[in-house]
């Protein structure tokens, strides 16, 4: 642990544990000759790569501690509301969608559950310069899974049925919550009889699963026909509504790389 031996005023002696998270260190606070607990927390998940909202920095002032956070331009619920609720079309559901989706799947990775998504907490980076490039925000419910709590969580209108009913939670709960997003961008249109087999609406059924054990996973997800566009005719690519907009999902999560899947407008 040589690259630990002095860090910001504490000299570290030895390490206690570690866990999925970091490490615990016992150090010297070489201003006072206090000996501390010290907990170094891993910070392994590219916040941006990962659509996770980005931390600068923190400092405490008069009894509070501040956190510095990047600058963001809206809320997917703002948005709505500068639209009067009128419905995205469908290119901009899954390109929100595909990010997301790789945004639960790194909290799952590190067995983190978010508990509080909602469109208020899904925000547009620039929504000018890059059309529907999202990040999550708000991680002040976030819980890891062993030490989920059971009690009230999530919004009234994104809460899952195993918290109402007070069952056992995993990260089940989450994608239960951005299916409640999805559907929310779509306002209702869902529920019109054309769209009962359309490919959004498979993906938002599995997102809505009641049994959270069967409910579709992130990765799972990620995979889906909606969001790779397998189902779509190879020759679509050549279509004026593909190329109308600069890509922004990686040309790995769809089907062909001529073809970015947030770019299709149907």
């Amino acid at each position: 642990h040589n690259s630990f031996d002095r860090i910001s005023g504490y000299l570290v002696e030895t390490f206690l544990g570690e866990g999925r998270f970091g490490k615990v260190a016992r150090c010297l606070k070489l201003k006072t000759n206090e000996k501390m607990a010290l907990k170094i927390v891993r910070t392994d998940l590219d916040e941006d790569k990962n659509n996770l909202v980005r931390m600068t920095e923190y400092f405490r002032h008069k009894g509070h501690y501040c956190l510095v956070f990047e600058m963001l331009d809206t809320s997917l619920h703002d948005l709505m509301k500068e639209r009067n609720s009128k419905p995205l079309c469908l290119s901009g559901i899954r390109v929100i969608s595909q990010q997301m989706l790789v945004a639960l799947n790194a909290l799952k990775s590190i067995g983190l559950l978010h508990t509080d998504i909602k469109p208020d907490n899904v925000m547009l980076v620039n929504h000018k310069l890059q059309p529907f490039r999202v990040k999550l925000i708000d991680f002040g419910l976030a819980a890891t899974v062993s030490t989920m709590f059971l009690g009230t969580i999530q919004a009234l209108g994104y809460r899952a049925p195993e918290v109402i009913l007070g069952l056992p939670l995993d990260e089940a709960v989450d994608m239960w919550s951005l299916g409640c997003v999805l559907a929310f961008l779509k306002n209702k249109e869902f529920s019109v009889p054309k769209w009962r087999f359309h490919p959004t609406v498979n993906l938002l059924k599995r997102m809505l699963h009641v049994d959270c054990k069967k409910r579709i996973s992130p990765s799972e997800a990620l995979g889906h026909r909606f969001i790779t566009m397998r189902h779509l005719p190879r020759h679509t690519h050549d279509r004026s509504y593909v190329t109308r907009t600069t890509p922004i999902i990686p040309h790995n999560f769809t089907r062909s790389s001529k073809c970015p899947s947030f770019l299709i407008l149907f």
